[in-house]
């Protein structure tokens, strides 16, 4: 049985990915939570994580993959901005650290907007 938090099933779309306007407005925890989501659904789909830039991992889950995968659904309640990079609930572009092939840390500037200070959000 597939749980609601597991977007690969449901991954494949030939949508393009909403603009930020047309995105429901989810709590910045919940876009984290489903950032971290993607990428351990893409890891599952090929094995490792995306790598990159914010930029060239949002384009990989985006479906400029080996299998064409969009991991970003219009229903994922992810928002790209204009620059292609996937931004966190405060609007802000995530930052990602890639401690290993099967690990990621994916860190949100937190309502601040500033990266590394005491608000930032951090998920694994």
């Amino acid at each position: 049985m597939t749980s609601p938090d597991d977007l690969a099933s449901r991954a494949a779309s030939p949508n393009a990915t909403p603009a930020a306007s047309e995105v429901q407005n989810l709590p910045p925890p919940t876009v984290l939570d489903k950032a971290r989501v993607v990428i351990h659904n893409y890891n599952s789909a090929f094995g490792e994580n995306p790598v990159g830039t914010n930029p060239e991992i949002t384009a990989a889950l985006m479906g400029k993959n080996p299998k064409g995968i969009n991991f970003i659904t219009p229903d994922s309640g992810l928002r790209v901005n204009a620059s292609g990079e996937l931004v966190d609930g405060y609007g802000t572009p995530f930052f990602f650290h890639q401690l290993s092939g099967q690990e990621m840390e994916i860190r949100s500037a937190g309502e601040d907007r500033k990266m590394w200070t005491f608000d930032d959000q951090m998920t694994r």
